[in-house]
């Protein structure tokens, strides 16, 4: 751990020089990350006080005496954070380098704040950028588009035989058949937990990622996901649909047996009540509530079998004024499998206590709990675009006509993010390989840096 401790040292060192954000009335970030360049098309997230604007207000940002641009607040993200998106608004291509300034003014309350943003010269702008473009390969389910001189660049051929495998595989599973070829688009950054699938599938794909994408079970995963979204039905609730994707991929991140670790989960306190889980679904603790869901929906089909379960699960009505997930449940398993969503939690929770408690499952569930939360606490440190519950996630197909690169290329890059990368990598290797021990002493080590980030 020697090496660590130097990392460490160089690290505060150098953390103590990084540049003071901008401060205002409201919080804006500028997208691509890192250092702006002449050429970007530049995207910001405004964020406001609730209590001063909600969702009703908008914003407008003025460049040189001229607006160039507004939006107006909205729900953004699986958080749901009220923010206003102007996606590529600032064109760039013909200013010289040097610092600009823009103006942002929230309405109606024309509460305005200026900001400057440096741009620095093209010739700057970081490999594999300069002269990258996005290229397509057609395979039998997908159209993979990806970005020249990236990771996957290199590795299409081997993504391109890993996409058709996992598609026909879920296909069969799912029941479902394609119409259309999937979009699949590489990132060469991380982005959340590696995985999306927001009408396109988009997956992380680069050499220094520190999130360890086990890519067969990403592909599946995703194209659950996918699939179930053809099939279709009234109304699939969230913890039912990634539920659905974890068990029909064997398993989260990694393969592993659901009911074994989801029983050792509930001999550590760490279950969390179905009506919690279902109602609000992605402010549970990450892996705790994948794990429950994925368990939860293999406990329904092995107990009544898939043709029941697809019945009740297809057949769940969209809410009404008042109505929680929970409830909607309730009707469609009383209508269906002749039972309640509390007689359902009863029977799941005995069938958990039941099993034999595998004291290794238990450890490499905590190991896997800190693993990710740690993860997830570097991302909004130090890298806010990657956090999954507002991750920054451009259409790709409107990539595409426009010719931009930079927002899946760049990200931050200081010697801080470089040193947490480091050690974020370290660990994954550590706890992927079962050496759970020196797993928990690197996550130690990281956490304790990200807590004098934090202060």
């Amino acid at each position: 751990m020697r090496r660590i401790g130097r990392l460490i040292i160089i690290f505060l060192l150098l953390t103590a020089c990084l540049p003071v954000q901008p401060g205002g009335q409201f919080t804006i970030l500028a997208h691509p990350d890192g250092p702006l360049y002449v050429g970007d098309q530049v995207s910001f997230e405004v964020l406001s006080p609730i209590t001063k604007i909600g969702r009703t207000g908008s914003v407008s940002v003025t460049f040189e005496g001229q607006e160039i641009g507004q939006a107006a607040f909205a729900p953004f993200g699986l958080g749901e954070r009220s923010q206003a998106s102007l996606w590529w608004l600032w064109d760039t291509n013909k200013l010289d380098p040097g610092s600009y300034k823009l103006t942002f003014t929230l309405l109606p309350d024309n509460i305005a704040d200026t900001v400057t943003f440096r741009l620095r010269p093209a010739d700057q702008v970081p490999p594999p950028e300069p002269g990258a473009a996005w290229v397509s390969t057609t395979t039998v389910c997908c159209i993979l588009h990806y970005i020249s001189g990236t990771a996957a660049a290199r590795d299409i051929s081997s993504l391109s035989q890993m996409a058709d495998v996992e598609s026909t595989a879920v296909s069969a599973q799912v029941g479902s058949q394609l119409s259309s070829r999937i979009d699949v688009i590489f990132m060469a950054r991380v982005i959340g937990h590696g995985g999306f699938t927001w009408g396109s599938v988009y997956i992380s794909y680069l050499d220094e990622n520190y999130i360890g994408n086990d890519m067969p079970m990403v592909f599946h995963h995703e194209f659950v996901h996918y699939y179930d979204a053809l099939r279709g039905g009234d109304y699939l609730p969230i913890m039912l649909q990634e539920g659905l994707a974890v068990y029909f991929s064997g398993g989260h991140f990694k393969p592993e047996p659901l009911i074994p670790r989801a029983a050792a989960m509930v001999a550590m306190n760490w279950y969390i009540p179905l009506a919690t889980l279902a109602n609000d679904f992605y402010d549970q603790q990450h892996e705790r509530g994948y794990l429950e869901a994925g368990a939860l929906v293999e406990y329904l089909v092995e107990t009544y079998g898939w043709d029941a379960f697809n019945e009740f699960y297809r057949n769940i009505a969209s809410p009404d004024s008042g109505q929680t997930n929970d409830m909607l449940i309730d009707t469609s398993l009383h209508e269906h499998l002749g039972i309640s969503f509390a007689e359902l939690e009863s029977a799941f929770l005995g069938f958990l206590h039941s099993q034999t408690i595998n004291e290794m499952a238990g450890t490499d569930l905590q190991v896997t709990v800190s693993f990710y939360d740690t993860v997830r606490r570097y991302q909004q440190v130090f890298d806010p675009s990657a956090y999954f519950l507002t991750a920054w996630l451009p259409d790709g197909s409107d990539m595409h006509q426009r010719g931009i690169v930079a927002d899946f290329l760049r990200r931050p890059r200081s010697w801080g993010n470089q040193v947490i990368e480091s050690l974020l990598i370290r660990a994954h290797g550590q706890y992927f390989g079962g050496d759970y021990s020196h797993a928990e002493t690197t996550l130690k080590w990281t956490n304790n840096l990200l807590a004098v980030i934090a202060h």
